[in-house]
């Protein structure tokens, strides 16, 4: 075998471990995504009695699947947003209605969690809650792209 043909075999498999590589990385997100209200932080799960690790993660859960009616319409309505903004005619008033929703469902989504969080600080002991206080301070994990967010 002539050595330029053995060098473009050599990079041609290069190549496709590294496209092989990528997919499984853009996928991985994919896959793991509705196990997202199971994970624990590290640190926090390290804070709490397993009894109340377990308590979290429920409610977590519990708050995260009471949500998921609201993230459909949610996209659904950034959805009507976007396609009013791509046409040929803006319609401002349509532009702000969609937007007010968008905003209501949002804030709608957000006290579900304040509550679910509520109950939680009910039932936590002072050190549990500086525990649950702590990992609230850590920003949230950055959403996936919307082409990734859309679980059929």
């Amino acid at each position: 075998m002539s050595k330029t043909i053995r060098i473009l075999i050599i990079s041609s498999l290069i190549l496709n471990v590294l496209l092989i590589g990528i997919i499984i990385g853009s996928m991985s997100d994919r896959l793991f995504r509705k196990d997202f209200p199971m994970i624990k932080p590290p640190a926090f799960g390290l804070k709490l009695p397993p009894d109340k690790g377990k308590l979290f993660s429920d409610t977590m859960e519990k708050a995260f699947r009471e949500n998921d009616h609201i993230r459909k319409q949610m996209d659904e309505a950034r959805e009507r947003v976007l396609s009013i903004l791509s046409a040929p005619e803006f319609d401002e008033a349509a532009y702000q209605a969609e937007t007010a929703k968008l905003e209501e469902l949002r804030g709608v989504m957000m006290q579900r969690f304040a509550d679910a969080t509520r109950e939680l600080a009910k039932q936590f002991n002072q050190e549990e809650r500086k525990a649950l206080a702590e990992h609230l301070r850590q920003p949230p994990p950055l959403p996936p792209p919307p082409s990734h967010r859309r679980t059929k």
